[in-house]
This record gives C-alpha cells, sequence and structure tokens, in this order.
C-alpha cells in the first residue's frame, strides 16, 4: 500500500501546486498590465476592430478600455479550469483517505479522477498507476 500512497501524493501535491498557479493568475489578472497591453496593441493593430469603429457599428470605445473589459472576461473564462482543478484536487483527497480502509473504492476514485485530470497528462499517469496497483491488491 506504500507505493499507491506515495504516488497520489505526489498527484496531490501537483494538483494543489497546479491550483495555487491558477488562482493567483486569475486573481492577479486584471492587475496584470503587461497582459492589458499586448491586449492593447492587439486591438490597435486588429484591421476588423477598426473597421468596425469607423463605421460606427459599436459604441466608440477606446482599445484601452476594451482591453479592461477583456481581461476582466478572461478573468471568468479563468475561473472555470481553476474551480475543475479544484474538484479533481477533491475527488484526489477522498481517494487518498480511502486508501487503507477501502482499496477498492480508493481505486475507483483515484481512476475517476485520472481521467478527468487527463490534461495534465504527468498526473492521470500517477493516478492510474496507484488506481490499478489497489485494484490488483484488493482482488
Amino acid at each position: 500500500m506504500k507505493t499507491p500512497k506515495t504516488l497520489t501524493m505526489i498527484s496531490l501535491i501537483l494538483l494543489i501546486l497546479l491550483f495555487i498557479a491558477c488562482l493567483l493568475f486569475t486573481i492577479t489578472l486584471p492587475q496584470n498590465q503587461s497582459m492589458e497591453q499586448a491586449v492593447t496593441r492587439y486591438l490597435e493593430n486588429d484591421t476588423k476592430y477598426q473597421r468596425t469603429l469607423d463605421s460606427g457599428e459599436t459604441p466608440s470605445i477606446s482599445p484601452g478600455e476594451m482591453a479592461s473589459e477583456t481581461m476582466s472576461a478572461l478573468q471568468v473564462f479563468f475561473a472555470i479550469p481553476t474551480i475543475y482543478i479544484a474538484i479533481i484536487t477533491i475527488i484526489v483527497l477522498i481517494g487518498y483517505t480511502l486508501i487503507t480502509k477501502r482499496p477498492k473504492g480508493a481505486a475507483l476514485t483515484l481512476s475517476s479522477a485520472g481521467i478527468l485530470s487527463l490534461a495534465t497528462v504527468v498526473i492521470p499517469v500517477l493516478l492510474f498507476i496507484a488506481g490499478g496497483m489497489l485494484r490488483k491488491r484488493s482482488a
């Protein structure tokens, strides 16, 4: 049981670090001046945006104001993966607590967390290995 616990703990630590990084990025996004300047430069050079301003199809808004509004929208957009990572972290934590008492339940929990976290590549590999080892031991 030591190896699955170790792999699960490594996955849990990686998920917590990823969650903290995503949370910091999401929270500090509106104050990120370099990102806002990049969006402003993009809008100033975007011919389609300039045409819509010139034709009067949209209310005239400066590229700086548009960039500021875009940053607020991006903050909401980036909150979704942050919440998703938090949910996966909670599932892995539940699986970790189940390892000693209910290995089959832990195997199922860790495997489902591995499926949910496929986008992170390294974490699902660790969780699938831990879940498979627990399935073999409990059988």
